[in-house]
């Protein structure tokens, strides 16, 4: 009864370690909040490790903020090990994070990649709907710019460069009813294998929204060409012919009388004015594109992981939307008909990634030239 692991004694032990702990670190959290008090609610590196220094041994000299979320100290008489973060996982204010990047701002992230080789229609991953498969591999030379600052302190950088398979002229191939099933999933998973870092932060496929964020496009209340078309046909239920594709079970049937089906239009294209951040990275080069569809040209356009629909009277097509000739339109890659007739087509883009880096990414301030504002100055991580 006194001894044993459930014992008297060692009950009442182990409740004077779990106070000592616990008084551990609200000492160190009121001198923390001293500090703060006098300094408008600052606490810089040197400050924060001389509190560590007052109740831990071996304390590290280098506190960085991703050390800070992970590092264990053990308190000076040994007996408790202690996270930094249960004290602290506020931000130092002589650090600077990504958090105080701007949108357009370059950022050299490829140093931080290990070289990734996807292949496409295979390991587990969806069909493209075209016959052969198709290699990428991690482009770790290219830089990257911030597109977009997200309100939980996340920043979303894009590559400036366009990503081909390996044999570097060609874009991903997706065809007829699976390419547009499946264009979505294809492109974030090509981007999150070739493009994440844990420790940074994790990749996807630049999407049509992302643009639509810069531009300030909305379909509803924007001008573009078939606007009133869109407006007024919303929706087209067909009751014979197809495939259609049944967003319900995301397939593709044929309608019927006795089954009809009823299609979005979400079809909208629009020219990007070339005032908006980013336009020279994102935009420029696909102006050169005039629709000469060849191997030199791939390059210079890239699929939006985003599908669209053009419903119409007697048929439907199915597009995934790509950037080309300075703005924002779609590849059809499937076209159902009423009368039961079909089109399938084959289409290859570019890749473009964009990765979300953690908030408590840290930058390195070593190098005073190095801002953002050119490739030059690229901002390094560190």
């Amino acid at each position: 009864m006194l001894t044993g692991d459930n014992g008297i004694l060692t009950k009442a032990t182990s409740a004077k370690e779990k106070t000592e702990r616990a008084e551990i670190i609200e000492n160190a959290k009121l001198d923390i909040l001293g500090i703060q008090a006098d300094k408008n609610g600052k606490l810089t590196t040197g400050q924060l490790k001389g509190i560590l220094n007052k109740y831990f041994k071996d304390v590290p000299e280098e506190i960085t903020a991703e050390n800070m979320a992970t590092l264990e100290l053990k308190t000076k008489d040994g007996k408790h090990t202690i996270k930094v973060s249960e004290i602290y996982s506020g931000s130092l204010s002589d650090m600077k994070n990504v958090t105080e990047l701007k949108v357009g701002d370059y950022v050299k992230y490829g140093d931080k990649l290990t070289s990734q080789t996807y292949v496409t229609n295979s390991n587990g991953e969806p069909d493209t709907g075209y016959e052969t498969s198709q290699t990428f591999n991690t482009n770790t030379a290219t830089l990257w710019r911030v597109i977009n600052k997200k309100a939980n302190g996340d920043v979303e950088i894009v590559a400036v460069n366009n990503t081909l398979s390996s044999d570097g002229t060609t874009g991903l191939y997706l065809k007829s009813q699976n390419g547009f099933l499946n264009a979505e999933t294809i492109l974030d998973n090509l981007c999150s294998k070739l493009y994440s870092n844990p420790a940074y932060g994790t990749a996807r496929s630049i999407n049509v929204d992302d643009i639509n964020n810069l531009t300030g496009f909305n379909p509803e209340t924007s001008e573009w060409g078939d606007k009133e078309y869109y407006l007024n046909n919303r929706t087209k239920t067909y009751t014979s012919g197809g495939p259609f594709w049944d967003k319900n079970t995301n397939t593709f049937t044929n309608a019927t009388t006795e089954e009809p089906i009823t299609v979005d239009n979400t079809y909208y294209y629009y020219t990007v004015n070339e005032n908006i951040p980013l336009y020279d990275t994102l935009i420029e080069e696909s102006k050169t594109y005039t629709g000469d569809y060849s191997e030199e040209n791939y390059p210079m356009f890239y699929w939006l992981a985003s599908c669209s629909v053009g419903a119409y009277v007697d048929h439907s097509n199915f597009h995934v939307r790509f950037v080309d000739g300075g703005g924002i339109g779609d590849r059809y890659l499937f076209c159902g008909r009423t009368n039961g007739s079909t089109v399938e087509r084959a289409y290859a883009c570019a890749i473009r990634p964009i990765v979300t880096l953690n908030s408590n990414v840290q930058l390195d301030t070593g190098d005073a030239t190095k801002d953002g504002s050119e490739e030059a100055k690229a901002w390094i991580l560190k």
